[in-house]
């Protein structure tokens, strides 16, 4: 894995702060402040950095994904991490704060899509009289199809579980019922894609093909494939403690379940992206990443179907307003173009 900078091993600190926003570069973020902390021998407390624009719970739902993938990576690499939640207010003021409250001795910017806005948070700590580490913004390579396709996965799974907890958590709030029509369906998604096509598409094409290339990442592929294995336990106990709600069972049991799941996912989520996924990039070879981008390639070809004609219909309709409900239309439409196709 390539180090942040070429001028890493002159760093002394012994504690990060890592801000994260909602970029896409923010996995980049996560990998390059770990590479610096395992050279520096610090541990790296996380902060998450919502736009000023976001709705206050869909920002603290977001965050918690963000933190609980940046955690799950640094714990991988042995890096030892905390989280110091969500920052309010202007970054500009906030993250130098919270880098002096946790005792923090640098400051970690990540690529923040706009040079301008790099240069004055940069600026901006270094005003409050506090190291500061930015992370070169370059330009990353494209990355291969079959990754495109894992990370829409994710990012698929994740809306339904974010909207899912923003479901319940209002229902809690308001006292009132949850649409347990829809609830079936989110099941039936994750029954549908990541227990039966997800996980074994990628432990065939790029799991099995990655241990041939290394042992490096082996540890990880195992401890992923037990979780893999859980999913289908979860899976189970989610689908009856929606159906005790659906009873008259208690709201708050079945929010906890999924609040937990959904913290099993992310984490399992942050080390793929930020651990397997690099080092794929890193051992495959160029006939490798044929082979695996073939095989997804191939199970991706479909058409959208029509609204009428969905399968997901209740779950599609829910999410229609949420971010990411493309991607949830997406995964759906290839359940519904194998059926087209074997009908």
């Amino acid at each position: 894995m390539s180090r942040p900078c070429r001028d890493a091993d002159a760093i002394t600190c012994h504690h990060l702060l890592v801000p994260l926003d909602e970029a896409d570069a923010c996995m980049a973020t996560v990998i390059g402040a770990i590479e610096l902390a395992r050279i520096a021998a610090a541990r790296i407390t996380f902060v998450h950095v919502p736009p000023q624009s976001a709705v206050p719970r869909a920002s603290m739902v977001r965050g918690r994904e963000l933190l609980a993938k940046a955690e799950s990576v640094a714990r991988a690499q042995g890096v030892p991490c905390a989280s110091a939640g969500l920052l309010d207010g202007d970054a500009q003021a906030a993250i130098p704060a919270t880098a002096r409250e946790v005792g923090c001795d640098l400051v970690f910017i990540g690529p923040r899509g706009q040079e301008a806005m790099t240069r004055s948070l940069v600026q901006a700590v270094l005003a409050a009289g506090l190291p500061v580490f930015a992370m070169p913004d370059h330009a990353p390579a494209m990355p291969e199809s079959a990754i495109r396709a894992i990370r829409d996965e994710h990012r698929a799974l994740s809306a339904v579980l974010r909207a899912w907890l923003d479901m319940l958590t209002a229902a809690n709030d308001r006292d009132a019922g949850a649409d347990v029509v829809v609830m079936r369906d989110m099941i039936r998604f994750i029954e549908t894609f990541p227990l039966a096509r997800h996980h074994p598409r990628k432990q065939a094409c790029l799991y099995d093909r990655l241990r041939r290339r290394t042992a490096r990442a082996d540890a990880e592929l195992d401890e992923l494939e037990r979780q893999h294995e859980r999913d289908a336990q979860w899976a189970g106990a989610l689908t009856e403690a929606i159906e005790r709600f659906a009873t008259g069972g208690p709201l708050a049991e079945l929010l906890g379940k999924v609040d937990h799941y959904t913290q099993f996912v992310w984490a399992r989520m942050g080390r793929e992206e930020g651990v397997i996924l690099p080092a794929a990039q890193r051992y495959l070879t160029e006939a490798d990443w044929d082979k695996v981008n073939a095989a997804y390639g191939s199970a991706n070809r479909c058409n959208v179907p029509d609204d009428e004609d969905r399968a997901f219909g209740p779950l599609l309709a829910y999410l229609a307003d949420f971010p990411d409900a493309d991607c949830v239309a997406r995964i759906c439409a290839q359940a519904e173009d194998v059926s087209m196709r074997h009908s």
